[in-house]
């Protein structure tokens, strides 16, 4: 889903007619040796480092926390890491047996979506491995949208419902899950959202290893099939 991080920035003052920076020279000369003043004065007058951005995470409970540090999700499109493995493998494999999704493609929505954080929240609201928006976990009745087990649950879920309403087209599913339902049935393919096409290409990319382009005219449907040796094979007619 589109979710980025949100930064907090700091309020500009008003300008004066004396800037701090003369008004301190001026006592300076005034109270220090030359040479000291002069050495002050220039310090003074060099731009100040740029305020850190200042983050703010809302909690399940509601309370507001606000840090320095961006702990979340990196770039949908980074190239990072192409590593789907993750501490929350068993889990995310169990997951997407009870509900009959391919385990590695889940892996890779989740790798696109927040790298595996669980405590990614983007200033849109979606929170979690599977960056669930309030209203899809109000809907399917989950409390704690950063409990891995029940975020994932959760996700999978509602990925399923849109893999089904699609006909198991992955690339539809996957703007679905990523715009919205309605941004994508309107016209039964990728809405002119570059956000959303990025997104597609990103996971689709680690899914099948291919770089193929999806964009807004042309979305191919994918097929899978398993071989008699477990294998499975992903390709389009």
């Amino acid at each position: 889903m589109e979710k980025s991080y949100s930064s907090i920035a700091p309020s500009n003052t008003g300008s004066h007619s004396l800037s701090y920076e003369n008004v301190m020279t001026h006592k300076l000369k005034r109270y220090l040796p030359a040479g000291v003043a002069c050495c002050l004065a220039v310090s003074l007058a060099l731009p100040s480092p740029a305020p850190a951005k200042v983050y703010k995470r809302v909690n399940p409970d509601g309370s507001i926390e606000l840090y320095n540090k961006n702990e979340g999700r990196r770039s949908k499109a980074s190239g990072a890491s192409r590593s789907i493995s993750s501490k929350f493998d068993e889990l995310i494999e169990t997951v997407s047996a009870r509900h009959g999704m391919d385990s590695r493609l889940i892996k890779c929505i989740i790798k696109i979506e927040s790298d595996f954080n669980p405590e990614a929240v983007s200033p849109a609201g979606a929170m979690g491995l599977m960056q669930l928006m309030q209203e899809t976990a109000d809907y399917y009745f989950l409390e704690n949208p950063f409990d891995p087990e029940k975020n994932i649950d959760t996700g999978v879920r509602h990925f399923k419902s849109l893999y089904d309403y699609f006909k198991n087209d992955i690339p539809l599913a996957l703007a679905a899950y990523h715009a919205g339902l309605g941004r994508v049935k309107k016209n039964m393919s990728l809405p002119p959202i570059q956000s959303t096409i990025d997104y597609v290409n990103a996971v689709m990319h680690l899914y099948t290893g291919k770089k193929d382009r999806y964009s807004a005219t042309a979305v191919r449907r994918l097929y899978k099939r398993i071989e008699k040796d477990g294998t499975i094979v992903i390709y389009s007619k």
